[in-house]
């Protein structure tokens, strides 16, 4: 096993490791950041960029990055017969619109101009197993794999500062001892891409009303997101099991989100992603399906926090 020192790792490459990343190697720490998928790579998400973490990537250098993907204004809200348009609020620091990004475009862009800044990415890179001193983190163990998942490598990365950025499941944070409490709810969420006539709306939707096929509600939201000349939308559902309530499957079996007779495309079975989401509350915590927050929440206050000590 080769072993590397580095001033800070970074343990998943998704917005918010990868914008961590950026701003570290901007600010002249040798850091290194390790995502275990290659890019490009997909995630269930609703694609949607909010103002706040539009003001992110624009302080990244990646305003003219952004320009040819489709702008939106603000959200329009759905329930019980009921519809609501609520423009982005002009804001001193903020941009009054956000985009519509996919996931495999969008962690990509993050992550190259984290390389650029002078960040190491390693993809296809998984931390296995974390390294302690003393009782103290300070690295893991990694295994590089090929694009096939065959083992090319182990190494072992030891550094001042490790950041878990590894996503809601964070089989590393596991590792360490961390534990859902299964007294919170728990989210799960599907996802598909759909041709659409409205492809061009300048609002998100959310339909805050979802029920199953016979009229039953159901405890969870659904989002549509236009996606401008790609001509098509991202199509969310998030449903939130409480404890000894089963509503997942019906949202599988019954989810139904925005206008009938969508065509489904792409070639996963139905054009659908599943994804499951744990956490304190249902916005924010989980079922978050806007990736604003993972940029807004780990980039932004990444970036904000006293520089590190050498």
């Amino acid at each position: 096993m080769t072993e590397r020192r580095c001033d800070v790792l970074v343990v998943g490459g998704g917005p918010a490791g990868s914008a961590a990343g950026y701003w570290l190697a901007r600010a002249g720490h040798e850091v290194i950041v390790v995502e275990k998928k290659h890019f490009p790579r997909d995630k269930t998400c609703g694609d949607g960029i909010t103002p706040r973490a539009v003001a992110q990537l624009h302080d990244m250098g990646l305003a003219e990055a952004l320009e040819p993907y489709h702008r939106i204004d603000g959200l329009r809200a759905a329930a019980h017969g009921r519809v609501i348009e609520m423009k982005w609020p002009d804001h001193p620091v903020f941009p009054n619109y956000g985009y519509v990004v996919k996931r495999r475009d969008l962690d990509g862009m993050v992550a190259d101009n984290a390389a650029a800044a002078g960040a190491e990415v390693w993809t296809g890179a998984e931390a296995t197993r974390p390294v302690l001193s003393d009782g103290v983190l300070s690295g893991a163990d990694i295994t590089l794999k090929d694009h096939g998942g065959n083992v090319i490598e182990e190494r072992r990365v030891t550094a001042r500062y490790v950041i878990i950025a590894d996503g809601s499941l964070s089989r590393f944070g596991r590792a360490l001892g961390t534990a859902r409490n299964r007294s919170y709810p728990q989210g799960m969420a599907i996802r598909g891409y759909f041709t659409s006539p409205a492809h061009d709306d300048p609002w998100i939707e959310s339909a805050l009303d979802l029920s199953d096929r016979s009229g039953n509600a159901l405890p969870g939201y659904g989002w549509i997101f236009p996606r401008g000349r790609r001509n098509h939308q991202c199509r969310c559902g998030s449903a939130v099991n409480f404890p000894g309530l089963q509503v997942g499957q019906h949202l599988v079996a019954d989810g139904r989100m925005g206008p009938p007779g969508p065509r489904a495309v792409g070639d996963h079975p139905r054009g659908l992603l599943w994804s499951g989401h744990r956490g304190p509350s249902a916005h924010g915590g989980f079922g978050e399906p806007q990736v604003g927050s993972q940029l807004a929440g780990g980039g932004g206050r990444g970036r904000n926090r006293e520089p590190l000590q050498r």
